[in-house]
């Protein structure tokens, strides 16, 4: 007969050693795994969102589209010449051509009125216009004639030189029975932008859901309580925090969408885009040095521009090298009071930023914004990168609306609120749920669990000339 057959056993049951060791324990995987429970996040949080919401402010829009008025330039005017007058005679009246940068409307308004009294800005000698001619565009001419006897209208080289700059003084030295003047109209600009479409999705499987991991990874606020695996948490949780991070990425760099074939959404133009279209100064630097004569040449561009007591200074780090290297050894922080929300000591000493007080009182808050580079976002070196040795500054103060007087922050994120749900959550203009036969809302028949995040924003840029760049060349 023949035998019970046995090759399913495995053979040999047991081997003999001098000495037990490990290897063998590793070859039969029967050691016990020896973990850190805790998931380690190898480059940090990873999350750039924290700066443009806090300190920007939000503010609830209807519609897609808003708007908003601003002056046009500055309240006192002044005005170019296009060509040079030669050696005006002493006392003389002299005609004058109107600079092309002066007109409105292709050519056919300008500050001109008779009676206006005139400063050269190169020697303070001081006119009268006396009358003017509009009738070729772009090209009007003028006269002008000194005020004292003896004295010619004329910059110091003799000639009244092309280019030169002449100051309005108003109706100044009227005499008596004055007869009226012809007003000096403000020109308002409409400024405008629109609130974006943002949405994000993400999903994993039923049996992914429910599969357990070694690690416990950290709960986040925005999503506690969902009762998930710590792998489906972490692929939510990081799907939240990229998100966060295109949001704040699209409200500072990006630009209206205009191309064919892609949707039908019109974009949003970011803080950096409307302060470049819409009066921003850049100012240049060379040799990773901001030194303190860049930074007077800085503080002046700021008083020119109106800009606030208190500077928000954002900078890639390059910049920050340079900002540290030039000035921050040479200027302690100084005195400041303090204003309350966005501007409170707490906020900025809260956020990271390194402060100092100088010139005309000015205060720069400085803060190191490291995802302006590609290299701490991505882990990718590009040659050349459009943020590197890049930083700029606005005023944390408000500007009021040339139409109707309203005070708006200068900078500020306009958003629309999600449409209404009960099978999720509404915060912060953000929307979040989740859907599918996986999820908690069961909403189909396949076993997947899926979540949706969407939120509608845009940035209101008030008074962008109060925002200047600071660019190594």
């Amino acid at each position: 007969m023949a035998g019970i057959p046995t090759n399913n056993i495995l053979q040999p049951s047991a081997i003999s050693q001098s000495v037990q060791n490990r290897q063998l324990m590793v070859e039969q995987q029967i050691l016990s795994p020896q973990y850190y429970k805790k998931y380690t996040e190898r480059f940090g949080e990873q999350k750039w969102n924290i700066w443009l919401s806090t300190f920007a402010g939000m503010e609830a829009v209807k519609n897609q589209n808003f708007f908003w008025f601003e002056s046009r330039g500055k309240k006192m005017v002044a005005i170019t010449t296009a060509s040079q007058i030669n050696t005006p005679a002493p006392s003389a009246t002299i005609t004058v051509t109107l600079s092309s940068v002066d007109y409105l409307n292709s050519g056919t308004e300008a500050p001109l009125r008779v009676g206006e009294s005139v400063y050269i800005a190169s020697n303070n000698v001081e006119g009268k216009i006396l009358s003017f001619d509009p009738t070729t565009p772009s090209a009007w001419t003028f006269t002008v004639r000194p005020k004292k006897l003896g004295v010619a209208f004329a910059s110091p080289s003799g000639n009244l030189d092309a280019g030169e700059i002449l100051i309005f003084g108003g109706g100044t030295d009227a005499g008596e029975s004055s007869s009226s003047l012809a007003p000096i109209i403000a020109i308002d600009k409409q400024y405008n932008n629109n609130v974006t479409e943002f949405h994000e999705s993400w999903s994993n499987t039923d049996l992914a859901q429910m599969a357990d991991t070694y690690y416990a990874f950290p709960v986040s606020p925005e999503l506690a309580g969902m009762g998930y695996s710590p792998f489906t948490y972490k692929g939510m949780k990081y799907t939240l925090d990229r998100f966060n991070n295109q949001i704040e990425w699209k409200l500072l760099r990006g630009d209206v969408q205009t191309n064919t074939g892609l949707g039908t959404s019109v974009g949003t133009q970011g803080l950096y885009i409307q302060a470049k279209n819409n009066g921003a100064y850049t100012l240049g630097y060379s040799g990773n040095n901001i030194d303190i004569s860049k930074l007077h040449e800085l503080t002046d561009i700021m008083e020119v521009n109106g800009l606030d007591k208190q500077v928000v200074w954002m900078c890639d780090l390059q910049q920050s090298h340079a900002i540290d290297d030039g000035i921050f050894k040479e200027f302690p922080a100084g005195a400041f009071v303090w204003g309350q929300g966005e501007k409170s000591q707490e906020a900025s000493v809260a956020y990271g930023f390194a402060s100092m007080l100088l010139d005309n009182g000015y205060l720069l808050q400085k803060k190191v914004k490291s995802d302006l580079n590609t290299e701490v976002t991505t882990g990718k070196t590009p040659a050349n990168d459009y943020f590197r040795n890049f930083g700029f500054l606005y005023g944390q103060g408000q500007t009021s609306d040339s139409r109707t007087g309203t005070s708006y922050s200068n900078a500020t994120v306009m958003y629309q609120e999600p449409p209404a749900i009960t099978n999720g959550t509404i915060g912060n203009g953000l929307r979040l749920w989740k859907w599918g036969g996986g999820s908690e809302n069961a909403t189909d028949g396949t076993m997947n669990n899926k979540m949706e995040i969407v939120t509608y924003k845009g940035i209101r840029l008030c008074a962008a000339n109060k925002t200047v760049f600071l660019q190594a060349s």
